[in-house]
C-alpha cells in the first residue's frame, strides 16, 4: 500500500508542479482562487493556486505551490457535492512535496466540501491531514486549518 501511495503522490506532485506558474491566470495573484493551511503550526501561503481535472475526468486536483517549489496537493472525486466529507484514503489523497526532495502523503485526515458549482467548475472546502515522511529519516507532517476555493479546468 505504501508503494501505491508513494506512486500516486509522485504523480500528483509532478502534474501540479508542472502546471504551477506557467500561466499568470492560474495563480492567486491574478484570479479569485484561495488556498491556505497551517503546516506543522506555521502558515503555508502558496504563490500559485491551481485546480484541474485528471484521471479521465474522474478527479479534481487542487495544488497550492510556493515559489520555492514546495507544493501541497489535494485530490478528490469530481462528483463531490456540498456537504460531502471524505476521510483520507482512496477518495481523498493529500500530499506535500518539498523542494528539497522530501514530502509526505496523507495517512489520516478529512476533506469537507462546502460548495461545488459544476457549471462554473468552482469548488470550495476545508481539510486537514497528517502523513508520514516519504524519507525514512524525514519529519512527519501535519496540516491543519486548511481551506480552499478554486476554479478548476481540464488538464
Amino acid at each position: 500500500m505504501k508503494l501505491v501511495t508513494s506512486i500516486l503522490f509522485m504523480l500528483f506532485a509532478l502534474l501540479s508542479t508542472s502546471c504551477g506558474g506557467d500561466d499568470d491566470s492560474s495563480n492567486n495573484n491574478g484570479s479569485n482562487n484561495a488556498f491556505s493551511v497551517k503546516m506543522n503550526g506555521v502558515d503555508y501561503n502558496p504563490a500559485f493556486i491551481d485546480g484541474f481535472i485528471i484521471g479521465g475526468n474522474n478527479a479534481i486536483t487542487i495544488s497550492g505551490s510556493e515559489s520555492n517549489g514546495n507544493n501541497v496537493v489535494l485530490n478528490f472525486p469530481i462528483s463531490v457535492e456540498a456537504g460531502d466529507t471524505f476521510p483520507a484514503g482512496i477518495e481523498f489523497i493529500a500530499s506535500f512535496d518539498s523542494s528539497d526532495g522530501g514530502g509526505c502523503v496523507s495517512q489520516e485526515g478529512t476533506l469537507n466540501i462546502t460548495s461545488h458549482d459544476v457549471s462554473a467548475k468552482r469548488v470550495a472546502g476545508s481539510f486537514n491531514f497528517s502523513g508520514q515522511s516519504l524519507n525514512q529519516d524525514g519529519p512527519d507532517c501535519m496540516f491543519t486549518e486548511g481551506s480552499f476555493e478554486v476554479t478548476y479546468s481540464n488538464l
